[in-house]
């Protein structure tokens, strides 16, 4: 190939116009298998006042610039500022211009260094003088250089959004998506620079227009990869709440849903299944916000919910997920509640939990099922149906689960759905393996909120079990009563009334039996309730409001039936510190019960 440019330096040489045509044209059909070494057979031709040489030697440099070892040749001071100045030119000398410096500029920083930020406010100055045409040959390949030009270079993508190249964007992509037959590449092209400024729109969200816009490309394209690029764009967008809405208003979702049905059965590599995820994902993030999925239910009715409800199905476990996650959504709701229970949702998703509820089944299945039960459990009259499909037997298996995160959901659960519900909380509260289980998870330090939740669980099932029998089993269980103990001292308020209630509990009916005197004062003594009263009081003596500090003498006159823990809390010095919550404002009605009793434990 060497002959070719032989060829064209002999033609230079003559100084004959046809010649040098000539030969530029063989180069242009030839450029991508020939290899430069220098550029002593295009250099001379730079200055040279032939405005149609000029074009044929931009284009030969174009083809030249699609090998690697061309591409470092070309690299040069010379030939940057000969073809930047083409970017001036006719039409026809903008487009192999474009061409030249972008396919130059290809993984090349330091061609990107050499054209600079001069060479981006022309190419911006370009693209927006064409922003209102259908030059879509122009745009493309305008939009080609200039996605090359800023790849990895983050000065220069900062400098284009600083000289508004959104706003030009946008224009060119309301014309492209009005014409997409005819400018599918130049959309490829806009979208993927597109998608490389958002990264530096920390502050700032593209315009509703412009996201009603990308929606448009996104209906009317027929091009998978065009589909993927609009929605990883939209995705980025939805931390905001409003344009969540705009997107859920606009039928993103249902149009999701019917792209991944699509393509689905084209998913066979990991770069596929990061589309499909993140096509889910913006389901969910959608989903999050409380107009768009109150929007979407519409009433038990929308499409997106029904289509949900058949991903409950899916052999796919991200599809299956999502479908989980967004029930789970939905149910945030209360009315959405209570019409989802009714309409058998609950239970189709304990026959669903029952098929992933070992310790080998699919965590993120078990985590996002549990966590649309706890929802539906909330509210009063969900629980004794839940109860009834089946809840406990179902979860109880689940018990031996490493998964800390799916073990927190569980606990949560059982938790919230005993609310009222004695026979359930009875049950449960008399399961020594369950008891074991709760005192395990109270003392695990590598998920506080595993920790929290079952102590709050064991204080929850002695409230609402509303019986005694199960108390001898909780004094025997090593520890368990210490779980409660423990919560005294949390940073929660929530947390340390429920221990001071689930205590009192204890004491109440305990201590009404001489033979378990003895044993409770014996455990809550080596649980050390003293010093954590003690510590608790010493805290938070400024902060506590009424009820918690008449929950907090309850406590203390049942623990003083027992003569043994009133030397504990003596030598804890509890009586001190009940005498510091006389300094409180917040309390003074209760200065009178305070006094009586640290009085009482002083003197013993």
């Amino acid at each position: 190939m060497n002959s070719i440019l032989n060829d064209l330096s002999s033609s230079i040489n003559s100084n004959n116009k046809e010649l040098i045509k000539e030969s530029l044209r063989v180069l242009i059909k030839q450029g991508k298998d020939i290899q430069l070494s220098n550029l002593n057979a295009i250099s001379p031709l730079f200055q040279h006042t032939s405005k149609e040489i000029a074009l044929l030697v931009t284009e030969g440099v174009a083809e030249l610039a699609k090998t690697e070892e061309n591409r470092n040749v070309l690299t040069t001071e010379s030939v940057i500022k000969f073809l930047t100045c083409g970017l001036t030119g006719t039409d026809d000398l903008v487009v192999q211009t474009c061409r030249a410096l972008c396919n130059i500029c290809y993984d090349n920083e330091a061609a990107r260094v050499l054209i600079g930020s001069e060479g981006l406010v022309t190419l911006i100055s370009i693209v927006k003088r064409n922003s209102f045409s259908k030059n879509f040959k122009l745009l493309n390949v305008a939009y080609a250089f200039t996605l090359n030009l800023l790849m990895g270079n983050d000065e220069l993508q900062k400098l284009a959004i600083k000289y508004d190249i959104l706003s030009t964007m946008e224009s060119t992509l309301k014309l492209s998506a009005n014409d997409l037959a005819n400018s599918e590449d130049c959309c490829s092209h806009l979208l993927l620079t597109l998608n490389l400024l958002t990264d530096h729109l920390v502050d700032t969200q593209l315009s509703d227009e412009f996201c009603c816009t990308l929606i448009d490309v996104l209906k009317l394209s027929t091009h998978p990869e065009t589909c993927v690029i609009c929605l990883e764009i939209l995705h980025m967008q939805l931390e905001n709440n409003d344009t969540k809405l705009l997107l859920a208003k606009s039928g993103v979702c249902e149009l999701v849903f019917e792209l991944v049905e699509k393509y689905k059965h084209r998913v066979d590599d990991e770069d596929s299944r990061a589309a499909l995820k993140m096509a889910c994902d913006i389901i969910v993030l959608i989903l999050t916000g409380d107009e768009p999925m109150d929007l979407l239910f519409s009433n038990g009715d929308g499409v997106l919910y029904k289509n949900m409800l058949t991903w409950l199905n899916s052999d796919d476990f991200d599809l299956l997920s999502t479908g989980i996650l967004a029930i789970g959504n939905f149910a945030r709701n209360d009315a959405h509640c209570i019409q989802m229970v009714q309409n058998g949702i609950a239970k189709s998703l304990l026959d669903l939990l029952s098929k992933h509820n070992t310790i080998d089944s699919d965590v993120k299945v078990q985590h996002a099922i549990l966590g649309a039960l706890r929802n539906l459990v909330i509210l009063p009259q969900n629980k004794a149906q839940i109860l009834r499909d089946g809840l406990v037997s179902i979860l109880y298996p689940m018990l031996d689960i490493k998964h800390l995160h799916v073990t927190f959901k569980l606990i949560g659960t059982l938790r919230i759905v005993i609310d009222g519900q004695a026979t359930a909380a009875l049950d449960l509260v008399t399961r020594r393996d369950l008891l074991t289980k709760i005192v395990e998870w109270s003392n695990n330090t590598d998920h506080l909120g595993v920790r929290g939740e079952a102590s709050r669980f064991l204080a929850w099932l002695i409230k609402h079990c509303h019986s005694s029998k199960p108390y001898v089993l909780i004094l025997e269980t090593k520890d368990c009563v210490k779980c409660l103990v423990d919560m005294i001292s949390s940073n929660h308020a929530v947390m340390q009334n429920e221990a001071f209630y689930s205590i009192t509990l204890l004491c109440s009916k305990c201590y009404e039996n001489p033979a378990r005197v003895d044993e409770l004062s014996a455990v809550l003594i080596e649980a050390n309730i003293g010093k954590n009263l003690s510590f608790l009081v010493n805290k938070y003596k400024d902060k506590f409001e009424g009820e918690a500090v008449s929950n907090l003498l309850t406590l203390v006159e049942n623990l003083s039936k027992s003569p043994s823990v009133v030397d504990h809390l003596r030598e804890s010095n509890v009586h001190e510190r009940l005498r510091q919550l006389l300094d409180n404002s917040k309390i003074n009605e209760r200065h009178d019960r305070i006094i009586q009793l640290a009085n009482a434990i002083d003197s013993g």
